[in-house]
């Protein structure tokens, strides 16, 4: 066990986890929007991303050291992961709700794409693994 997080830390796989975590996220609050496209007074959902995958990719300008537990944390990203959250509501164009049909679904559609690139990204890097370990060179 402790090999084997030791060889996927110096991977990209626990970034590409991340990824795969939070397009799985987005998916549910898609979902859950277009189910409730007819719900009166509905509020569609929204999970940030972008700024999430920069927390995890970006290294802060200054890390701080806490030497007291009273101490605010420096240079660390939020505790916790992407959340769902509801957005400033928009214009409601239907009459019911604020949920935009065509928006949700082309939103569905990106996340999607990213969620495929997420997945094949992750199996290059476990193919690479294999690779590494059974000594077969390069392709």
């Amino acid at each position: 066990m402790l090999v084997r997080n030791l060889i996927l830390n110096k991977t990209k796989v626990p970034l590409l986890n991340k990824v795969l975590g939070v397009t799985s996220l987005r998916h549910r609050a898609i979902s859950n929007n277009l189910a409730n496209a007819s719900t009166v007074n509905y509020q569609r959902k929204e999970v940030d991303f972008a700024s999430y995958l920069r927390s995890q990719v970006v290294k802060p300008k200054v890390v701080g050291q806490r030497t007291d537990s009273r101490h605010l944390s420096i240079g660390t990203p939020p505790p916790g992961g992407p959340r769902i959250y509801e957005p400033d509501p928009g214009p409601n164009t239907s009459g019911i709700n604020n949920v935009d049909i065509d928006m949700e679904m082309s939103s569905l559609a990106e996340n999607h794409l990213l969620y495929n690139i997420g997945a094949r990204l992750t199996a290059m890097q476990f193919q690479g693994i294999r690779k590494s370990i059974t000594g077969q060179p390069r392709a």
